[in-house]
C-alpha cells in the first residue's frame, strides 16, 4: 500500500529518464532475458511520449510504463521500433514495458502506474489494453485484466494480459 508521508510523482518520461528506465528493466528482466535497449525506450519516447510514464519517489525514478496504440491486436516483440507498430489512430493500447525497482517493490508503485496507463489509455479513447507478463499476472488481474494466453518469447513463458471493457466512457 502506499505510505501516506511519501510524495509521489507520476509524470511524463523525458529524454534524461531513459538510462534510469533501462537501468530498472535491466534489473527486472534480465533474468528472464527479455530486458529491452535504451534506444528502443528512446524510440517510444519519440514515438508517443504521452504513452511513457514515470513514477519518481524519495527523488529519484522508482517506477516507469510505455506504451503504444495499435489498430489491431498481436503479439508484442522485445525490441520492436515503435514508429513502424504504434498508430495514432489505434484503438488497442499495448504496455509495452513496465516495471517497479526492486528498493520500491511493495508499496503499490506498480498499481498506482497500471491505473495511470489505464486513464491515458482513456484520453486516447482505447477500448482495450493488452500487456505481457513473465510474473506480475495478480498486479493486473486486481485492475480486471484477463488472462488470454500463454505465449513463449526467449524460451521464457509470458501471459497475454487483457482489458477490454470500454474504457473511454469510465472514470
Amino acid at each position: 500500500m502506499l505510505a501516506t508521508t511519501t510524495k509521489v510523482l507520476v509524470r511524463n518520461a523525458r529524454d534524461q529518464d531513459i538510462p534510469a528506465v533501462a537501468e530498472i528493466d535491466t534489473e527486472a528482466f534480465a533474468a528472464t532475458g527479455t530486458m529491452e535497449t535504451p534506444e528502443t525506450f528512446q524510440l517510444r519516447l519519440r514515438t508517443f511520449p504521452d504513452g511513457f510514464l514515470i513514477l519518481i519517489a524519495e527523488n529519484e525514478i522508482a517506477a516507469y510504463g510505455c506504451s503504444e496504440k495499435w489498430l489491431t491486436e498481436r503479439e508484442p516483440g522485445l525490441n520492436e521500433n515503435p514508429a513502424t507498430t504504434h498508430h495514432i489512430d489505434g484503438k488497442i493500447l499495448c504496455i509495452t514495458a513496465m516495471a517497479v525497482k526492486s528498493n520500491f517493490r511493495g508499496r503499490g508503485y506498480g498499481l498506482l502506474m497500471l491505473d495511470k496507463l489505464i486513464e491515458m489509455a482513456r484520453r486516447e479513447n482505447c477500448s482495450q489494453i493488452i500487456a505481457e507478463t513473465t510474473h506480475a499476472q495478480g498486479l493486473f488481474l486486481k485492475r480486471g485484466f484477463k488472462k488470454t494466453q500463454t505465449r513463449t518469447e526467449r524460451e521464457v513463458l509470458v501471459d497475454v494480459m487483457s482489458l477490454t471493457q470500454e474504457l473511454h466512457g469510465k472514470k
